[in-house]
Parts: structure tokens; C-alpha cells; sequence
């Protein structure tokens, strides 16, 4: 839930903007795994080539920022399915807020890896607040997935919000599947827990093994993106659930 990782809400008071085609990783988003290493320079010429010990290798880039791309890249189909989201009008309903424990989901937090991310985060979550204006507010926490039963280990990028105003949940998932298939990704409509609300994951098999999946109630949002590759649709919504139950309260 912005790629971490990713990932966040509608409005009826604004005329969404038009849908803009959201890069997949394999076009370079960056939060991928596996890409974009700086290529060593070419050698010498031979006869310029003198007696002496090869110069180190070049850095290779970091992992970091290509996985930051992919969260940040996949994070934009929740956004921009949160903007196509009806406003509606409900009571009786429980309301919810979000939160970021030390641990979710059997996983603890990464401050060290929020930090490494920060820049990321920061974008993600002012997008949020920027592109839907009925968002409260916008939290992101990073959590060390290590267990290898559950899917590939790395870090797992939480985004959520708290609307000011209700939302569908159905016509979120709705929207959502829509703009992942536009973009070549695979929809699974997935159980969204004991909280309720609607619950979706998109994935790509081919390329760059990537999923992202969202849940949405009618006045909270939250997405997990990993920050390594090679998840798949139903390894995912199992840890989202799982995440959801200890970052999202009821008031």
C-alpha cells in the first residue's frame, strides 16, 4: 500500500484529471530489484593499455532506489483510483484511523529503512494529499518481511489514509482494476479481513515478478507494496490482511 513497496481518496467536489498510463517497472519506475546496475566502462584501447592493476569497479546503483520505483510507480494505481471513487453519505458505520505500530502483521517496523526511503515516503504521501483533497491525512511505515514461508524477504512498504468524507468501497476496487488492466496487470478481487470494506491486488507475472494490493472502507484507505520482486496476488493479500488488523483501529 506509493514503486513500497506503496504505496491511498475520492472526491465529488473535483472533476478527476484524465488517466494517465502508469510506467511499469519494466519501462524503468524504479522500485525494482534487479535493474539499472551502472555498467562498468568499456576497456582501454590496446595500444593504450599499460602495465598496471585494474582500477575498482564502479559503484553499482543502489537497490534501494530501483525498488523506491516500483512502490512509487505502483502506489499511482491506488491514487488514481481513489479519485475516481463517488462520494457517499452513510451513518452508523464504524470510522477508522490509521496508524504505525512497531510490528504489523508479524513484522517489525524498519526505521532504518524508512529512513533510507524518506524521500520516497514523503513524495508518496504528498501526492496523496495533493491529487485527493478529501484525504485527513497520510501515513507510511516500512516493515522487515524475513520470513521466507510467506513470500521473498525484504521490506514491505505501508501506505494509508483517513478520509474527511465517505467513499464506496466497490466502486475504489472497481476503479482501481481498471486502471491496473489498463496498464497490463493482472486484478484479483482478494477478502479484505474483519474490518470490512473491499480488498483488491494487482500483479505482473512476466518481467519483473511484482503485486500490489489495497484495501478501502468508506473512510480509510491502505496499500502494501514490496520492495523486492516475486510476489504474487495471493502471498501478498494474506500479509495485507494480516497488517491491516494492527494499523487500522475503529474509533
Amino acid at each position: 500500500m506509493p514503486s513500497v513497496v506503496g504505496t491511498l481518496g475520492p472526491m465529488s467536489d473535483q472533476t478527476p484529471p484524465p488517466e494517465q498510463p502508469t510506467p511499469t517497472p519494466a519501462e524503468g519506475a524504479g522500485f525494482g530489484a534487479g535493474q539499472g546496475a551502472t555498467p562498468p566502462p568499456p576497456p582501454p584501447p590496446a595500444d593504450t593499455a599499460v602495465d598496471t592493476a585494474p582500477p575498482p569497479a564502479p559503484a553499482k546503483r543502489p537497490r534501494t532506489g530501483l525498488i523506491v520505483g516500483i512502490v512509487a510507480a505502483l502506489v499511482v494505481l491506488a491514487i488514481v483510483a481513489a479519485l475516481a471513487v463517488v462520494l457517499v453519505v452513510t451513518k452508523g458505520e464504524a470510522k477508522h484511523s490509521i496508524a504505525i505500530p512497531t510490528s504489523a502483521g508479524g513484522m517489525k517496523r524498519d526505521t532504518a529503512k524508512e529512513t533510507e526511503l524518506k524521500t520516497q515516503l514523503d513524495a508518496a504521501e504528498q501526492q496523496f494529499k495533493t491529487q485527493a483533497k478529501n484525504v485527513s491525512y497520510v501515513k507510511s511505515g516500512v516493515f522487515a518481511q524475513d520470513d521466507t514461508k510467506r513470500g521473498p524477504q525484504g521490506a514491505l512498504v505501508f501506505l494509508g489514509a483517513k478520509l474527511d468524507k465517505n467513499q464506496s468501497p466497490t466502486d475504489f476496487v472497481t476503479s482501481f482494476a481498471k486502471q491496473a488492466t489498463t496498464n497490463g496487470f493482472k486484478v484479483d478481487n482478494i477478502s479484505a479481513g474483519d474490518g470490512g470494506g473491499k480488498a483488491v491486488c494487482a500483479s505482473q507475472a512476466t518481467g519483473q515478478k511484482v503485486a500490489i494490493c489495497a484495501w478501502a472502507t468508506r473512510d480509510s484507505m491502505g496499500e502494501l507494496v514490496p520492495t523486492v520482486p516475486g510476489y504474487d496476488s495471493k502471498q501478498l493479500s494474506k500479509i495485507l490482511v494480516a497488517v491491516r488488523a494492527d494499523v487500522e483501529k475503529s474509533e
